[in-house]
């Protein structure tokens, strides 16, 4: 989703400023009161921006708006480049366990979350499994889906998106760990019938 025009610029505004009352925000720009509550109402809405309270002596605290994780996503960061380029210095001083190791213990701790997340849900069927893990994967930016093949009738993952596209640049090894992680929620096999890596525009994963 691209963000234009005014609504750009009251989130610009507020990533400038840290947060911002409706009050402050409206100083700042050139729009209705009525309009910037707008604009705010929606961002909320859409998770690019969320209220906070501050407290200053008695009173009620005054309402303050301020990014979500989402909204500070819109803005550029070099994070990506900068792991890339440490996993790629590790592979050259020949530390290559102890990069296998830190992805593991990563991988690991994603399968103990959504573990987690279906004991709570009380999860029984494949299609609920696939539900919860739909759930934290949308939560992790891998735009995921699922349907069954219309053929066979196996259950589909789809990941649309893949937050590690810089790291696997320099290492498969997330998207070795990514089948077993199937492997592990679902206890079957596991088939990658599509792969970013390679070209797709999904990586598919095909249940048993």
């Amino acid at each position: 989703m691209t963000i234009t025009g005014p609504k750009k610029d009251l989130l610009d505004l507020v990533k400038h400023h840290g947060q911002l009352t409706l009050d402050e925000t409206v100083e700042k720009m050139d729009l209705a009161k009525t309009t910037v509550r707008e604009h705010f109402t929606q961002l909320e809405e859409d998770d690019y921006i969320e209220r906070s309270y501050e407290r200053s002596g008695r009173g009620r605290p005054s309402l303050r708006f301020r990014l979500t994780k989402k909204g500070n996503g819109l803005y550029p960061s070099y994070e990506p480049e900068m792991m890339r380029e440490f996993i790629r210095y590790l592979q050259t001083e020949g530390e290559h366990k102890i990069l296998e190791d830190f992805f593991k213990k990563f991988w690991d701790r994603r399968y103990m979350k959504l573990k987690l997340m279906m004991e709570e849900a009380e999860v029984k069927s494949e299609e609920e499994k696939a539900r919860i893990t739909r759930q934290m994967l949308d939560e992790e930016g891998f735009m995921a889906e699922y349907e069954h093949d219309p053929g066979s009738g196996k259950l589909m993952m789809k990941e649309c998106n893949c937050p590690f596209r810089e790291i696997i640049k320099v290492t498969k090894l997330p998207c070795k760990l990514e089948e077993e992680f199937y492997q592990k929620v679902f206890g079957k096999d596991i088939e990658r019938t599509t792969y970013i890596a390679e070209g797709d525009f999904a990586c598919t994963y095909c249940v048993g």
